[in-house]
């Protein structure tokens, strides 16, 4: 009887043991994962409920679907596998530093997210154009980058800043030689891109493209701003870049169609 109570034991571990551990079926392998040199920036590809998980993909984090308008910074890539399936994933990282994890690379687009198109710029500027309008159209460009989730990057800042106060060009003096003069930190020259952006001496074309009056931009139904931002960021865009040091330069007379606008683009 012990005997038989033995064998009906060991038959029962047995079975037990060849049974499917549910833990370590439903998890999955990262390979080939590496940190990317240069963030990138994507947004949701849809409003479907898709999920961030943690790494083992084990737990759902967060639900993009609660996460309409955010910008996402793709930081790491890695190849998930499990069993015999593999997907590529990014880790992501919201842009205000709150909301992260892993996602299907499908389920994202590139670009960050645009969430008003604005028609006008609502500024009203002076037509001998000076110092006051300036500084109008300098906070314009800075919050509708801000708010289509283009950081302004303090660094290239300072590197444009020494160029400005020397009145020098990154053709006279190379972008590696003022980082190390200026002892400007987390900026490396190779990754800077210079975008040149012709002139534009005739502002009547990007204030009202339709009837071309200049003087419009002084009512706050001009397109100026909205254009110059469009400008940056499609050279943003074409360069893969995600921060910006950009110097628009007003000049002339709105009235007289002497305006123009001069611009130093560095993309990062």
């Amino acid at each position: 009887m012990l005997k038989k109570s033995v064998i009906l034991t060991i038959l029962v571990l047995a079975s037990l043991l060849a049974l499917p551990t549910p833990a370590r079926a439903s998890q999955y392998v990262a390979t080939d994962s590496y940190t990317l040199w240069q963030p990138k920036s994507y947004h949701n590809r849809d409003t479907k409920t898709h999920y961030l998980w943690n790494q083992q993909h084990t737990y759902k984090l967060h639900n993009t679907k609660y996460y309409p308008h955010t910008t996402w910074v793709a930081q790491k890539s890695a190849l998930l596998k499990h069993g015999t399936h593999a997907a590529r994933y990014y880790y992501v990282v919201s842009k205000n530093h709150r909301t992260a994890g892993w996602i299907w690379h499908g389920f994202l687009k590139s670009g960050t997210y645009r969430y008003q198109q604005l028609a006008t710029d609502g500024l009203k500027l002076t037509p001998a154009l000076g110092s006051d309008d300036q500084n109008k159209l300098d906070i314009f460009i800075m919050n509708k980058l801000q708010s289509d989730g283009y950081e302004n990057n303090n660094h290239l800042d300072m590197m444009y800043d020494y160029y400005w106060s020397h009145n020098l060009t990154p053709d006279q003096m190379a972008m590696a030689d003022v980082i190390k003069l200026v002892r400007i930190k987390n900026l490396d020259a190779d990754k800077i891109t210079v975008a040149h952006l012709p002139a534009v001496t005739n502002l009547a074309t990007w204030i009202d493209p339709k009837g071309h009056d200049a003087t419009l931009e002084t009512t706050g139904k001009g397109q100026l701003g909205v254009k110059i931002v469009s400008t940056i960021e499609q050279a943003m865009v074409a360069n893969h870049a995600t921060t910006y040091c950009v110097a628009a330069h007003l000049s002339g007379n709105l009235t007289d169609g002497t305006g123009r606008i001069d611009f130093t683009l560095f993309l990062y």
